[in-house]
Parts: structure tokens; sequence; C-alpha cells
């Protein structure tokens, strides 16, 4: 009897070390956000969206747990902040960068978003280190110039090892079920649900993506926020969720044992 406790003990201990509740080395997870500046935002809306990031960035870890990088698009693609590692020296010059930095107008070039932000994300020095994950944000008032060449994009930064990309589809212009669904499509890893219309109750979109309707630039700031955090919750691996099962299972086997 003590042989199989001991047993079921440390299946029990194996699961929880499984989940994250016993102590291990911190990953790092890359947060890349693509902020739409097309003609169609206007200045006091895109004003919103980068008060929004900045706000939402310093509610993180500045513990360098968090790698930070930002392209702002429009008809073309600048980048805003090159992969930068959050802390409390990093932060101050991060916002700056989010405050100053010109709006480009023009079309929605989309495709060329991803691909930008795929290229620096996966040239960070840290992408490859074990443990790292990688998320992308969109955050976008408008249809794609090319609704193909955006999931082709998509395609190929999933392929680069880029673990999820997330939207924010802001405003009238993205809001019917059509330019929804062709953002969903865009979105990965599957399933991508389209969530209510201004949610907070935002999962991590490692376990499968999302699109979240905003329904306008002022309803924007606690969405972002959620966005963050969600993103840097742990995912269970599905081999831990199953160790918690035989953990579980154990120590039932255990109780009645006793009793």
């Amino acid at each position: 009897m003590k042989g199989w406790r001991n047993i079921l003990a440390g299946v029990a201990a194996a699961a929880s070390m499984a989940l994250g509740w016993a102590p291990s080395a911190t990953a790092v997870t890359q947060l890349g956000f693509a902020l739409d500046g097309s003609g169609s935002v206007s200045t006091s809306n895109y004003n919103l969206l980068r008060a929004g990031l900045s706000a939402a960035l310093a509610t993180l870890p500045l513990n360098g747990s968090v790698e930070i990088t930002i392209v702002g698009y429009g008809s073309s693609v600048a980048t805003v902040t090159a992969p930068t590692l959050l802390t409390a020296a990093t932060l101050a010059g991060i916002q700056n960068q989010i405050a100053t930095h010109a709006k480009d107008g023009g079309s929605t070039a989309t495709d060329a978003a991803i691909r930008g932000l795929t290229n620096l994300m996966t040239g960070s020095a840290i992408f490859a280190d074990p443990g790292t994950k990688s998320v992308i944000n969109l955050a976008t008032d408008g249809v794609p110039n090319s609704q193909s060449a955006s999931v082709a994009a998509a395609v190929a930064a999933a392929a680069a090892g880029i673990d999820a990309l997330s939207i924010e589809a802001i405003g009238s212009g993205v809001s019917s079920n059509t330019a929804l669904n062709n953002m969903a499509a865009i979105a990965f890893p599957t399933p991508v649900t389209i969530l209510p219309v201004n949610s907070t109750i935002i999962p991590n979109p490692i376990g499968g993506s999302w699109v979240v309707p905003v329904s306008d630039f002022t309803a924007l700031a606690p969405i972002l926020q959620a966005k963050v955090q969600a993103a840097i919750r742990p995912v269970p691996e599905p081999g831990s969720l199953a160790l918690l099962g035989l953990g579980l299972v154990g120590l039932g086997l255990s109780r009645r044992r006793k009793a």
C-alpha cells in the first residue's frame, strides 16, 4: 500500500511540475504588434491606438520575460520598435517610440505588416531559445489590400515558427460577418474564435487564436490590456494535461484505499 501511495504521489508531483506549479526558469514571450496607420484611421484614432498599447505594455512584467516588437503600416511598413526585452529601463523608450513614430497613411498592406513582423521576430537572438513563444497581434480598422496575400503571409509566419496571430477588428469597416470571417482566415492557430464585441475575456491565442470585434477606437485600450495579459498566461501542453489527469486519478485511488 505504501509503495502505491509513493508512486501515485510521484505522478501527482510530475503533473504539478508539468503545469508550472513547481519553480522553473522563466521563458520569454515575444509580442509583436502591427498597428494599422492607413488613411482610414484618423490621427485622433491612431493616437488612441498608441495610448492603449503604451498603457497595456506598462501592465506587463518588467523583468525581461517579454520581448516587444512593433511595426506601423499603411501603404508601407516601418519598424517602430525593433525586438527589445521589456524591463524597467526600456519601457519608457518603447513608449516614446510608440508615441512619436510617423503614421503612414495610404492603403492597408496587411500582408507586408505580417511579413515585416515575422522577419523581425524570427531574427531576434531569443527566437530559437527553448520555451520562447511568439505571438503577433494585428490591430486594424479595414480590410487588407489583398486577402489572399494576407492569408499567405500568415501561413508563412506559422511555417517560420510564429506560434499565434490574433486580431482586433476595429470599427464598422470590419464589423460585417464577411470581414470578420476573412480576419479569422488570417489568424492562427486554429480553432480561431470570433469573440463577442469589445470582449475583455480573452484566451491565450497560442491555444486557439481569435478575432475580437471592437466597436471603435475609444473601446480599444482595455481590450489591448486583456490581450497582452492573455498572451503571457501559460497554456498547459496536452501532455501536461494528461499527467494532471493521472495525478488526480492517483490521488483519488489513494484516498479510497485510506478509507
